[in-house]
């Protein structure tokens, strides 16, 4: 510990000189944003040296100089004891930013440490202005003109920060900006800064001597206005009833509510600058959207962030540059990442705010799609695109890259849309309306109401999601009328769900012929862990192959299809039967042939029978060896990320013998886990009323208030079926409300075998939230992870809990506190609690405890 406090810049702190700018940054981040990051600001004004965690910052700053120190608030928790008091020892006079997410609970025990802390929008212009805000508090310039805002809201200081740099360049270029976060400060400010101020915001609200005044900003702006009447002033409130308070100041009034605040501040600073009210924008400057390629190679128009998913491409791009190797280890198959044209968030931005469509919120899906395609696209965006075409002719897919995609804590995969095209018509115009028609329906997305939904759970007013779209080739090969992949996959490196012999961390991989539809709508897939390929628990037997395979797969249309396309069905795409398509190579290459007199699947398409797809080519014979290559992969994106991660990719089979299998890595995103510590406690284990070492799945449930149970006190072995009946009714009748439930019993949930369990199909037991399976001896039967059931199971994301007293697990459901008897069916009881049962599940490491929320809170009141 000596060694990190240890100051190695002796002497004084040196005083900024007049006109200080930030030449040297440093940015301590999480390792998957980074990559991101650079994209974004490419090219940058400033030489940024990016940290890992906190004791590699330490390093750094023993060895450089930084003006700037950015710190993401995940990279404090990395364990090493460094914490930002150990830096600013190392460097004193350091400025030091906390960048946290929006939401964050942490903010607080931040606030002695930090120099300043904003919510991090992870929008470059933000970013910009963050920059220029600790240049303006370095500026030793006393007779440089100033704008000052009075504003104690974290959330609303971090948005509004790049509006109001955006009016002073407006309204006031050359004056700095002055921020003030109490009542007191603001005199105080005002009182220095007198003559020079250029103009005055202030909300309503502040602290005044510590305490929250509800007038403070008005009494402010009335001070500075009886003082100076000619200064423009304005007051802020999310209060609409202190607009009578502005009339009498008199001031302009900003609605902190308002649907188009930072347009709202726009017209205010406009109307400064012009002295006559704020006329609408006609002519765009020239190259407002520039062509930037990064050093990963991802080309990006638009000055604006490129969003999430985005995002995960740069990290991907990055850690290829890095591992050359990973493609000369399999000579067989060679791997990249599609082209990609990235439009930015600032495309959507202007598209949404000059067509008027954030109005449209919550208004009829048909509605809204129509209003979206009708809008035209910037003059300059279609000519980029018109460009883009005349160079590519290959199939397309455009995909969502939203601001709030694909992060690390509120992931939300297949919440925007995707579309494909073939862009292959003979008219170039036509083409071109296909492809603005594909990126306005991504854009419309962002205003469906489950994508809005998302954004009011994740994030806090005024922060908003904002859309960047890519542009990429589609993977795959064309086949008469049809283009699509031989493979498409999704890997994981945690299996929440492991079966047979496979462990959590050793991952879990999805593979489907075709494009990857199937796999984004949960239709059937083949499901393994790729350490051991050849392992197929998902299917018991020669049956269940001939059952439960895919016997459909999707595709893209490349001819006679109608001129304005179908972008309302599939997304342009086609579910094919695989009986449409035996003749197609990939079909030849990944299927099987079941051979009835023998009643045995053969690993070969050229026998007679019904064809299976199996993928036993590249599963039992590794041609290729694609899930080596996926293990390698995952271990070096895990590892380069600092945790778990997703990805989803093609693989396209070679068109003559010899050549490659192509395998195009299409996203990849963090994977959210629970950390070691934090999910389950100690205090949990001791007070659960049900404790469980062998646990499948991986959430936190605080819903369910109903739990079904199979009566110890009741229970016969040989009426296992009518328990199944009298559980279907009851599941019948909480399904009315919506009302999910827990599901207790001994045995096999979902046994084929009424002897080894309670013989359940899942249409009886559909509401349930979580089971528990009770290895009690009440019946003697094994754990059982590959039936239809089971499968079920891992495809809904339902935990299920084995209890097993014999290694120290328990269970009382009896004895819950607050619990009242709503159905007796005899064999099965129907209980509801006054409050939720808290249900935790730790899928990396099989662990679960159920708690009794209001037993918990009974215990905290005794102590």
């Amino acid at each position: 510990m000596d060694n990190i406090t240890k100051k190695t810049k002796a002497g004084p702190e040196k005083s900024q000189p007049s006109g200080f700018q930030v030449k040297k940054i440093l940015f301590v981040s999480a390792p998957y944003h980074l990559p991101g990051l650079k994209v974004d600001i490419h090219p940058s004004p400033w030489e940024i040296t990016h940290a890992v965690s906190m004791k590699e910052a330490a390093n750094l700053l023993r060895k450089a100089t930084f003006d700037l120190l950015f710190i993401e608030i995940e990279a404090l928790d990395d364990r090493t004891g460094i914490t930002v008091q150990h830096l600013k020892s190392i460097y004193p006079g350091l400025q030091v930013i906390f960048l946290v997410q929006p939401g964050c609970c942490k903010i607080r025990p931040l606030e002695r440490d930090a120099g300043h802390i904003f919510i991090w929008s992870r929008t470059t212009e933000l970013f910009h202005a963050m920059v220029r805000f600790i240049e303006d508090q370095l500026c030793k310039d006393t007779t440089r003109r100033a704008v000052l805002m009075v504003e104690d809201s974290l959330e609303y200081t971090s948005f509004l920060l790049p509006e109001i740099y955006k009016g002073i360049d407006t309204a006031f270029p050359g004056s700095r900006f002055v921020l003030a976060g109490s009542h007191e400060t603001a005199m105080d400010q005002f009182r220095e800064l007198g003559q020079r101020l250029d103009c005055v915001l202030s909300d309503t609200r502040l602290p005044c001597q510590g305490i929250e005044a509800p007038r403070a900003g008005i009494d402010i702006l009335s001070t500075i206005h009886t003082e100076m009447p000619a200064l423009p002033i304005m007051l802020m409130s999310a209060e609409s009833a202190n607009k009578t308070m502005a009339q009498g100041i008199p001031a302009p009034f900003l609605d902190k509510n308002s649907n188009q605040l930072d347009r709202d501040l726009h017209e205010f600073f406009s109307s400064l600058a012009w002295g006559c009210p704020p006329q609408e924008r006609k002519n765009q400057p020239k190259n407002q959207y520039p062509v930037q390629t990064s050093l990963t190679g991802l080309t990006r128009i638009g000055r604006g962030s490129i969003g999430g998913k985005a995002r995960g491409l740069a990290f991907l791009a990055q850690t290829l540059n890095r591992r050359p190797d990973l493609g000369t280890t399999y000579p067989e198959m060679t791997i990249n990442i599609p082209d990609t044209l990235i439009f930015c968030t600032d495309i959507f931005d202007d598209f949404v705010r000059d067509n008027g469509l954030a109005k449209l919120t919550g208004r009829p899906l048909a509605e809204l799609v129509q209003a979206f395609i009708e809008a035209p696209l910037p003059r300059e965006v279609l000519g980029h695109l018109k460009t883009y075409l005349a160079a590519n002719c290959a199939p397309l897919v455009v995909r969502s890259s939203s601001l709030l995609e694909d992060a690390i804590n509120h992931p939300c995969a297949g919440l925007h849309k995707t579309y494909m095209i073939p862009n292959n018509h003979a008219d170039p115009d036509i083409r071109l309306s296909h492809l603005a028609t594909a990126v306005k329906l991504v854009y419309a997305s962002a205003y469906y109401k489950k994508a809005q939904a998302f954004v009011r759970s994740t994030t806090v007013q005024p922060f908003k999601d904002s859309m960047a779209v890519m542009i990429q080739e589609v993977a795959g090969s064309r086949y008469k009328d049809f283009f699509y992949p031989a493979i498409s996959g999704t890997a994981h490196s945690l299996n929440f769900y492991p079966a047979a012999n496979a462990k959590a961390d050793e991952g879990i991989l999805n593979l489907a012929l075709g494009l990857g539809q199937t796999l984004a709508q949960g239709e059937q897939s083949f499901r393994i862990c790729p350490k051991h390929p050849q392992a197929t628990p998902q299917f018991s037997g020669t049956r269940d192959f001939l059952e439960k395979t895919q016997k459909h797969f999707y595709a893209l249309r490349m001819a006679d299809y109608p001129e304005t396309l179908r972008f309302g069905i599939c997304s342009n795409l086609e579910r094919r039967d695989l009986v449409q398509a035996l003749e197609e190579a990939p079909v030849k290459a990944l299927t099987s042939t079941y051979v009835p007199v023998e009643d045995r699947i053969r690993d070969t398409w050229y026998c007679q029978g019904p064809k299976i797809l199996t993928f036993a080519q590249v599963l039992k014979y590794g041609t290729p060896h694609l899930t080596a290559l996926v293990n390698d992969l995952m271990t070096t994106l895990a590892h380069d990320a600092g945790g778990p991660i997703e990805l989803e990719f093609a693989a396209d089979i070679p068109d003559k013998p010899g050549r490659p299998w192509k395998i195009s890595l299409l996203q990849t995103r963090p994977m959210s886990s629970p950390r070691d510590t934090s999910l389950i406690t100690r205090q949990d284990l001791d007070e659960a009323v049900c404790v469980s070492t062998s646990a499948l799945g991986n959430c936190t449930l605080n819903t369910i208030r109903d739990i079904v149970y199979v009566n110890p006190e009741t229970f016969e072995g040989g009426k296992t079926p009518d328990m199944a009946q009298q559980i279907s009714r009851i599941n019948a009748e909480l399904a009315k409300t919506n009302r999910s439930f827990l599901l207790a019993g001994p045995g096999r949930w979902g046994s084929s075998d009424p002897w080894l369990g309670i013989p359940v199909d899942w249409q009886q037991i559909s509401g349930a939230g979580a089971i528990v399976e009770i290895r009690d001896g009440t019946i003697h039967a094994d754990a059982s992870r590959g039936s239809h059931f089971f499968n079920t199971i891992t495809a809904q994301g339902v935990p299920y809990i084995t209890v097993n007293p014999e290694v120290c697990d328990r269970i009382d459901l009896e004895h819950l506190t607050g619990c009242h008897t709503v159905r007796d069916e005899g064999f099965i009881r129907h209980m509801r609690l006054n409050r939720p049962l808290l249900i935790k599940v730790d899928g990396k490491h099989s662990r679960s405890v159920i708690m009794n929320a209001e037993r918990k809170d009974n215990h905290m009141q005794e102590k």
